[in-house]
């Protein structure tokens, strides 16, 4: 394998060069790890995308979090006590907590980071959290606009104690606080800085392993220098991390087998390639990729036949196999399979074939839809924008021929742009397909159902039914019948599989290409973001 790399890195030697990538000055304390792309925000309360969640595992602690083994962990938090009636959580911290700067880390803190991720003025787009994920009180009034933040349903009786009430039992609450959108966030600070907040690294203050030291919105690389105030500290071995911006895979192997990186991504080809390796580490996430559709302001996609049709035409297995290849798997439903098992120790989504109706690949049906769907529009002709961030020209391109191929009539424009306006472009609605995906915050499936909820403003979905079904979901006390709220859960994916609601794609793996004597390096059960606490790099 190290022989069939080599080629492939004198052959991009010969085409290409490291542009942009710069030269990395070798620290034998530090860890470098390419990061697929700049992230959209480094403010823990508007955190949104995987590149984003990635960077703030560096620099971010939670009440809870987890350890190597992907067991759940007090981090900031001592303990936790629930009331009987599953509504009220009383965490008492640990003592002495601070900043990065040395102040006091309290209670009040989270307050304020709860309120912070629930204020309308800040606006978050993880504000589901709150309210659709599970519900703290008076959350949706607050989200809103109805009632001031201060009516959310979060205290501090006194400095080490954080008190959180629910509207409705939740039974996966302190895995969903792992969160980096729960952080706290210290008020004095955040207003000496002003709306500069988490704009550069002196504009944010740290409560996880490491401080940010040098970063700028849309800067090729981040760096991170140990943290002496971390709680866990002692436990931290690397000086420093440096993130290194590297959107490009063939650039970051390079990178890699040069010696700048020290643990990278690695898709497609090149992935497949290094099969075998004992460097090559894969890790399976909880990941929905797929095509958001704007069924707001897009005459033909406000057709069902039309939306089922583009669903239709797409032959997700012959992606996997010829572009994504290694770690990933085609998929045809909401839900990916693996990560969570139902109340009879079922996969939830182990029927990869369930929605095959609905969405497998059918060329034939797929045209009968859309000619159906173009007659009910009056049209002949449709044309389509298919926004997408950088990197995804291969898959995008692949989408686009099978599409045009299967429909008569169609043309799909590809319009690719950074990461950061394709999440600014998503949220404001200027598109007709948009490429994206969503990793589960938490180990259930409202993980993904919370998305299509017209409350979350997360995607364009609106359906009112919907509203209501998964509104019951919310407020259903699971302890009553775990079999009954399985039920419903899979009632809320047929109705978006019914309707068209999304092109589901594939599910994501992530395979990293880790240096030996690299350890301590693992993703949360959910893939969302790593752990890192314990990372170490041998001496040589």
């Amino acid at each position: 394998m190290k022989k069939k790399l080599c080629i492939v890195l004198m052959c991009l030697l010969m085409i290409g060069t490291l542009g942009g990538c710069g030269r990395l000055k070798t620290v034998e304390q530090e860890i470098s790890i390419s990061l697929p792309g700049s992230p959209v925000s480094v403010d823990p309360q508007l955190v949104n995308d995987t590149n984003s969640g990635f960077v703030a595992s560096f620099n971010t602690a939670c009440l809870y979090g987890y350890d190597l083994n992907k067991e759940l962990k007090p981090v900031l938090a001592e303990s936790v006590e629930i009331s009987d009636d599953g509504l009220t959580y009383t965490f008492h911290l640990k003592k002495d907590l601070k900043w990065s700067d040395g102040r006091p880390l309290t209670a009040a803190d989270f307050v304020y980071g709860f309120r912070r991720l629930a204020d309308p003025d800040v606006g978050s787009n993880s504000v589901y959290m709150l309210t659709d994920s599970c519900t703290v009180k008076n959350a949706v009034d607050v989200t809103q606009g109805k009632i001031p933040v201060t009516e959310l349903g979060v205290s501090a009786p006194d400095a080490l104690t954080f008190v959180v009430e629910l509207e409705t039992p939740c039974p996966y609450f302190c895995a969903l606080v792992t969160m980096c959108n729960f952080a706290p966030c210290n008020e004095d600070f955040y207003h000496t800085v002003g709306k500069k907040y988490a704009t550069s690294a002196d504009t944010i203050l740290s409560c996880g392993p490491f401080i940010m030291d040098r970063y700028e919105p849309l800067a090729m690389q981040i760096h991170f220098k140990k943290n002496p105030y971390y709680v866990d500290a002692d436990i931290v071995k690397m000086s420093g991390v440096n993130l290194q911006v590297v959107a490009n895979a063939q650039q970051a192997l390079m990178s890699y087998e040069s010696g700048y990186l020290d643990i990278t991504t690695i898709s497609g080809e090149l992935a497949d390639l290094a099969v075998g390796d004992p460097e090559l580490q894969e890790f399976p996430t909880a990941s929905l990729m797929f095509l958001d559709i704007n069924h707001r302001t897009c005459a033909a996609l406000k057709n069902k036949n039309i939306r089922m049709a583009l669903t239709k035409s797409i032959d997700r297995n012959s992606i996997v196999k010829n572009i994504l290849k290694t770690g990933n798997q085609p998929l045809a439903r909401v839900n990916p399979p693996g990560y969570y098992i139902e109340w009879d120790n079922k996969d939830f989504s182990g029927d990869p074939d369930q929605y095959k109706e609905q969405a497998g690949y059918d060329p034939q049906k797929a045209k009968e839809l859309w000619e159906k769907g173009l007659s009910e529009i009056g049209e002949s002709a449709v044309t389509l924008t298919l926004l997408y961030a950088s990197g995804n020209d291969n898959l995008m391109e692949s989408v686009k021929q099978q599409m045009e191929k299967s429909l008569p009539g169609l043309t799909i424009k590809l319009k690719s742009a950074p990461s950061k306006e394709v999440y600014e472009t998503q949220t404001k609605g200027g598109y007709d397909l948009l490429f994206t995906g969503w990793f589960a915050d938490y180990a259930d499936p409202t993980s993904f159902l919370a998305l299509f909820n017209s409350s979350s403003k997360v995607l364009g979905y609106n359906n009112p039914d919907y509203d209501k079904l998964y509104d019951n979901i919310q407020t259903f006390d699971a302890t009553s019948s775990f079999k009954k709220r399985d039920e419903m859960m899979h009632q809320a994916e047929d109705m978006l599989m019914n309707d068209a609601a999304l092109i589901p794609l594939f599910t994501k793996g992530q395979a990293y290409l880790i240096r030996n004597g690299v350890t301590g390096f693992q993703m949360t059960p959910t893939g969302v973001g790593c752990i890192i606490e314990e990372l170490n790099k041998e001496v040589k």
